[in-house]
């Protein structure tokens, strides 16, 4: 994790231990709507290269607002959820250090991506569906702003969207924060 320069004690910017209100700034002098949950900045992330427009877009409004970044990893359970089907401990295993494999390959590429570099975050993995996560994780973090990508690409997203659903969409129809979609 990266740290971000804190603002200072009473200076009326968010970030300086006074609730966001009426003539609040950013760090950045970008006015604080006085509605504005406590909470960071989440953005769900799958892997570096296909989050890279969301992931700049909540890095921009983190750093306007002057809140941390939350990113999210959902993976979906390796384990198939099938009635009357009991895994046997070797696959929870084996799942377990491939996740960690994962999370260790993404925290890396997005460091290197650069796209991070002086903003304070923190990566949080997940097992499920992606929406419902998202959702869950912003709710509990009482987030500003949850920023999700939106792809159209090829047949194999088309098959993604028709078995898994939407993402984006998951997370605007059930929203209770506002949500940035990033084309």
């Amino acid at each position: 994790m990266e740290a971000s320069v804190p603002a200072g004690p009473g200076d009326g910017r968010v970030g300086s231990g006074v609730p966001a209100g009426p003539g609040q700034v950013g760090p950045t002098g970008i006015p604080i709507p006085p509605d504005m949950r406590s909470g960071p900045m989440v953005v769900g992330v799958d892997d570096a290269a296909a989050c890279g427009r969301p992931l700049r877009a909540a890095v921009f409004l983190a750093r306007a607002a002057g809140r941390p970044l939350l990113l999210v990893h959902v993976r979906r359970p390796a384990v198939p959820m099938i009635e009357g089907y009991v895994p046997m401990p070797e696959e929870f295993a084996v799942d377990r250090e491939a996740d960690e494999a994962v999370e260790r390959e993404l925290v890396a590429a997005l460091r290197a991506s650069g796209d991070l570099e002086g903003t304070e975050w923190q990566l949080i993995s997940t097992t499920g569906e992606a929406g419902t996560e998202l959702i869950r994780i912003a709710e509990e973090r009482d987030a500003a702003c949850v920023v999700v990508g939106k792809r159209h690409h090829g047949f194999a997203d088309v098959l993604h969207r028709i078995t898994a659903g939407s993402v984006s969409r998951a997370v605007v129809a059930r929203h209770r924060f506002p949500v940035l979609v990033v084309p």
